[in-house]
């Protein structure tokens, strides 16, 4: 807003009712809930998400995962607030 260029996020973090993503570059990991399995998709090369990459690049997802628990529990994601009806 004064003509200053800000620098871009490392990665950016989601979750929603359970469901969970990190978005680091060309890769995202992406975890449902159930069954809480992370996927992981090269969104460079696949952005529809057909292609789970999760089996072929382990460390990957450990790292991104690793990323993940970080980000919730400083941004207190945990424990899951209740929803009162």
């Amino acid at each position: 807003m004064q003509g200053n260029q800000r620098k871009g996020h490392d990665a950016v973090f989601w979750e929603h009712e359970g469901n969970r993503a990190v978005r680091q570059g060309k890769w995202k990991i992406v975890s449902q809930h159930p069954p809480d399995k992370w996927e992981l998709y090269d969104m460079e090369a696949d952005r529809t998400e057909l292609h789970d990459l999760s089996a072929q690049y382990p460390e990957r997802v450990k790292e991104m995962a690793a990323l993940w628990l970080t980000w919730a529990n400083r941004c207190h994601v945990f424990p899951k607030p209740e929803v009162k009806k």
